[in-house]
């Protein structure tokens, strides 16, 4: 008998963000593997997936509830609701193991549990993350980077009900010319582009930083920010006018962010926080150096040595980084040898043989 499995993300298909669409990349790799049934259950629309009625984060309710101060933002209502509403493909469904990340959801799932005598057990993955503390409630854990399971075992986790699991990330299906790549995406041909996955926020992305660090560098140098808005992003435009800078801002598919990529001469995330920080993964997968601040994430990925690892929490930390790079004039190396760092540790199909080997034992 195959082994039940539900992926659940409230925020898929209502944001689009690489939290959520790690749920659904799960999915798809999982989908056909033998032994295990996999199925997908998200707050929106998402191909592939079953819809669970809840109240989105960015809706018309959440909006007017926002403005009589009952909440924040929207997403923990998005996460109740979406909760509540997956009580119904519980009862059809019948799972034997749940994935998640959103804790909230979570604890919804262990009082159904507790209250209509569900079977099930939950799989969280700490994806945000939120530490041990906040979820050792739970009966296994997944952590994305070695360091953050040896926290949690030494704040008492079981080892033998945790996993170290990275998300699978965005591989090239195919080569693509850069001149090519530009030429989709109507870039010049001669700058530098230096390319950035995130959402466009101060708060945690630090995307005021680049567009500061990215002036210091002169007129010869295409930022291309590849991302979600958010309700920084107007600001953040006119920062970057204000700064003469030669920006792109792009929302773009899986498919379309592969070309962006192979558009590109360098990857920075100027976060200083992470969980793990996929989108390092994917540009090194990409053969792109990568320039990030050396958080448990990224040396993790890139390894503590990795070149590019440097304090972006300092200004003009990130702008002397790229003028290293450039003036090494090996750039294409530099990406290469990221490559066989990220196929080494990260390919697909040992991702998948680690999870798989980790439900088995459940």
């Amino acid at each position: 008998m195959k082994t039940k499995i539900a992926f659940l993300s409230a925020g898929l298909g209502n944001v689009s963000r690489g939290f959520e669409i790690s749920a659904a990349v799960w999915f798809t790799e999982l989908k056909n593997y033998p032994g295990v049934e996999v199925k997908l259950f998200s707050g929106g629309n998402y191909a592939g997936a079953t819809k669970v009625w809840n109240t989105p984060r960015d809706g018309k309710i959440a909006a007017f509830i926002r403005k009589l101060n009952l909440i924040k933002d929207g997403c923990r209502l998005e996460r109740i609701t979406f909760g509540i509403g997956f009580l119904f493909q519980l009862i059809a469904y019948r799972p034997d193991i749940i994935w998640l990340q959103e804790e909230t959801i979570g604890n919804l799932l262990l009082f159904f549990r507790k209250t209509f005598g569900f079977s099930y057990k939950i799989l969280f993955c700490d994806g945000a993350p939120i530490g041990y503390n906040s979820i050792k409630q739970f009966d296994y854990l997944i952590f994305l980077h070695d360091y953050a399971m040896r926290e949690a075992v030494e704040a008492g986790a079981d080892p033998e009900k945790c996993a170290v699991i990275p998300h699978i990330s965005l591989f090239p299906e195919h080569k693509l010319e850069k001149k090519a790549a530009r030429e989709i995406l109507n870039l010049e041909p001669d700058k530098l582009v230096i390319i950035c996955v995130a959402a466009w926020n101060k708060y945690h992305k630090r995307i005021d930083y680049l567009l500061r660090e990215t002036a210091k560098l002169g007129p010869g140098v295409t930022l291309l920010l590849c991302g979600q808005p958010e309700k920084d992003s107007d600001s953040l435009k006119e920062e970057a006018a204000l700064l003469g800078i030669d920006v792109h801002w792009r929302t773009l598919t899986q498919k379309e962010l592969s070309v962006a990529y192979m558009a590109s001469d360098i990857f920075v995330l100027p976060s200083l926080h992470e969980g793990l920080g996929v989108v390092l993964i994917e540009a090194g997968a990409h053969s792109l150096p990568v320039v990030s601040h050396p958080h448990m994430g990224a040396k993790f990925i890139l390894g503590e040595d990795y070149e590019g690892l440097t304090d972006l929490s300092e200004e003009g930390g990130f702008s002397e980084k790229i003028r290293e790079y450039i003036q090494s004039g090996n750039l294409s190396q530099k990406g290469d040898e990221t490559y066989d760092i990220i196929n080494n540790k990260f390919n697909k199909n040992l991702l998948i043989n680690k999870f798989i080997n980790f439900v088995k034992a459940i």
